[in-house]
């Protein structure tokens, strides 16, 4: 049978369906039909699970679970050891000074407007850091704003960027008040 004859016939037994049954009643046949084929195809899917089951080797899935339960632990311990070390990393509070100077320089840089900065100094008592909280009130386009943001966390590695709250006082304007909070980190002083 040629493919031009095989397809005349299933396009006459599709009319002739629909003609009988409706456009619902060949959907739903082609439905029971789909459902037949996976209910079919399950078994085989089964077997090939319980085969490929059957073929794991108890013993292996034993060893591979003691040799995961070391590894945990060996990574547990470089944790911890690198934890420790952390607060090496940072740079001691002395450096305050020269970050401040770094973020002037950057906003300088970007012909940044800037307000007067408010600072504050938190540290836990006992706590391996200090905190040094920079808010600058800022007066710029978008792109300059933007540019300094990430000139600043770029120079200024112990840095992060907590908070920017950005207003447009004109609807028409295309210069932003901003408030840019930074954090700079430092390691705190040994006791």
């Amino acid at each position: 049978m040629k493919a031009d004859q095989l397809r005349d016939r299933l396009l006459t037994l599709r009319f002739e369906m629909q003609r009988s049954f409706g456009m619902p009643g060949l959907l739903g046949a082609l439905v029971l039909g789909a459902a037949v084929v996976v209910s079919a195809a399950i078994p085989g899917v089964e077997s090939e699970t319980h085969d490929m089951n059957a073929t794991q080797d108890p013993a292996r899935l034993a060893r591979a679970a003691r040799t995961h339960e070391k590894v945990d632990n060996r990574d547990a311990a470089a944790d911890a050891i690198a934890l420790e070390a952390l607060p090496q990393l940072f740079p001691g509070f002395a450096q305050s000074a020269d970050d401040i100077a770094v973020i002037l320089a950057q906003a300088r840089e970007v012909n940044l407007t800037l307000g007067s900065a408010e600072y504050q100094v938190a540290s836990e008592s006992g706590g391996r850091f200090t905190r040094y909280e920079v808010l600058l009130p800022v007066k710029d386009q978008y792109s300059a704003i933007r540019h300094f943001l990430a000139s600043v966390l770029n120079h200024v590695p112990n840095a992060a960027l907590q908070e920017i709250h950005v207003e447009r006082p004109a609807v028409d304007g295309n210069i932003l008040d901003a408030r840019v909070r930074f954090e700079l980190i430092y390691r705190a002083a040994q006791p």
